[in-house]
Parts: structure tokens; C-alpha cells; sequence
């Protein structure tokens, strides 16, 4: 297929073909997207639907394609298949990545929402039911969230419980994932404008600046300011001796005191604690 023809001409139908398209970003496609435009080293696989070609299997390789336009290749059945034979045969040849948990809750949440509980639902895909609960809840995840993450298949369970928790947080305070987005965008553009720093690094960069981001939005309660006051003036800009207090709590802090100063302050702390604390 030319690459003029790939967009229009191809589709992908996100329930059989169990891959999240809204995470074929070109960060997630690059290795593919290096190799694409000399070598495509196995066809993609789809079936004939009116005038258009609906992609099983290389769904990947699509969005690379339309990425730096070039041709695709496709092995294409005009045979008729049922929704199940579709799904089925997804399954039965897919050649590429594996699916990552989300891609399967995706798929799963359609089973649930056909009637199948969660068991039927283990039994059906072979699954165990603490798969099945895991893929869902990662399938719950906003969007919204997701799409904060290049690299999307570098997120593990743990990460997926995190922003769900994250989402369920902002909903309590009725808040939205869009005013988490608003309060991050400056820092993740500089997170995601490092291009030396490794995808793990990346994804958990992003992490903790959701959580902080969230905490801050769900308890925006200002922080208490500490209250410095100098007790010596010095020439010496390296040289201080100043009073710290923030809330209840109280610091003396001195920097370049000589060791007899030192032995000084300390018995002078001590005879006033003995002073006024000892019974």
C-alpha cells in the first residue's frame, strides 16, 4: 500500500485489535520508526471491510508508517469474519509486542460491559482473575493521565494503582486530571525535552511530579515560612550567626564561630536550659 493511501485506506479497530492506539506516540514507535522506511520485516495482517482495510495485527507498524510516510506492506483476507473470528485471529497471530496491562484491560472492559463477570471473564481469556482485576484497573486510568507518559509501556501495575489513586484523589476535592495537566506542563516539557535521560528514568521523573503536583493541588494549605533574624552583623559574607524560627520550632545557626566561641555558646544553652527546665 503506498504511503498516500496508508491513513485513509487502513483503520484499526481497537477491540479486536487490542492495542491502545493513543499510546502510538512516536516515542513509543521509534525503534520501528529507525527501520520502517528500508526494511518492514513482516507484513501487517487485515481483513477486507468495504473499501478499507482493518489491521489485526500490526497496528504498530501502521502508525510508524504514517509517522515518516512511507508504504506499508499487508497481507489482507476478503473472507467475512464475525466480531469473535476477528478477535480471535488478532490473538492467534500477533507477531509484535506484547500487549502491556492497560491494552488488555481495554479489551477486557468490552467483555464486562457484554454481561461477563469477572471469573467468566478470567475463564474466557485464559487469564487468572487477579489479572483480570489488575487490567482493569489500569484500563480506568483517565486518558488524560496516560497521555503524560510518552512511553507508555514502561509503566508498570504499581504505576497504573498510583494514578488511579491520583485520579480518585482529585475526584474527592472535585478536581479534574485537566487542572493536574495545567499545574504540570512546564515541568514535563522539560522532563520530556531531555533526550539523554533513559525511558525508566523518564516515566518515574513523571511520577513523582504528578504526586507532588496532586498533593499540592488536593491540600494547597501554605506552607509555613521560616522567620530568619541575624544576631551578629560579619564582613565575612560566608561568616553568620542568626536566629531560625518556623512555627513552634527554634534554631540558633552559626557558621565560621571559632572554637572557643563554640565552647562558650554551648555552656551558655546549657546553664539556661538547667535554669529553667530542671526541676
Amino acid at each position: 500500500m503506498p504511503a498516500s493511501e496508508v491513513e485513509s485506506k487502513t483503520f484499526v479497530n481497537q477491540e479486536n485489535n487490542g492495542r491502545d492506539q493513543l499510546a502510538l506516540t512516536r516515542e513509543s514507535l521509534k525503534s520501528i520508526i529507525q527501520t520502517i522506511k528500508f526494511q518492514q520485516f513482516f507484513p501487517c495482517i487485515g481483513i477486507k471491510q468495504s473499501e478499507r482495510i482493518e489491521i489485526l495485527d500490526g497496528s504498530r507498524r501502521r502508525a510508524s508508517a504514517i509517522f515518516v510516510r512511507t508504504g506499508l506492506d499487508v497481507m489482507v483476507t476478503e473472507e467475512h469474519l464475525s466480531a469473535d473470528e476477528a478477535r480471535q485471529l488478532a490473538k492467534d497471530i500477533q507477531t509484535a509486542k506484547e500487549h502491556n496491562l492497560r491494552e488488555i484491560g481495554l479489551r477486557l472492559i468490552a467483555l464486562k460491559e457484554s454481561g461477563f463477570n469477572q471469573k467468566e471473564i478470567a475463564e474466557l481469556e485464559g487469564l487468572s482473575q487477579a489479572k483480570v482485576t489488575r487490567a482493569l484497573q489500569a484500563a480506568a486510568v483517565p486518558q488524560d493521565l496516560i497521555s503524560l507518559f510518552p512511553v507508555q509501556s514502561e509503566l508498570s501495575f504499581s504505576d497504573y494503582k498510583l494514578l488511579l489513586e491520583v485520579n480518585e484523589k482529585l475526584s474527592e476535592k472535585g478536581l479534574t486530571p485537566e487542572e493536574l495537566i495545567q499545574a504540570v506542563s512546564a515541568q514535563l516539557d522539560a522532563i520530556l525535552n531531555d533526550g539523554e535521560r533513559p525511558e525508566d528514568e523518564q516515566k518515574a521523573s513523571i511520577l513523582k511530579l504528578i504526586s507532588q503536583a496532586s498533593q499540592a493541588l488536593i491540600d494547597p494549605s501554605p506552607k509555613e515560612k521560616s522567620v530568619v533574624s541575624p544576631l551578629w552583623s560579619f564582613e565575612e559574607k560566608d561568616k553568620f550567626a542568626r536566629k531560625r524560627v518556623k512555627g513552634r520550632t527554634l534554631t540558633y545557626e552559626f557558621s565560621r564561630m571559632s572554637k572557643v566561641i563554640q565552647d562558650e555558646l554551648d555552656k551558655a544553652i546549657n546553664e539556661v536550659l538547667d535554669r529553667n527546665l530542671s526541676q
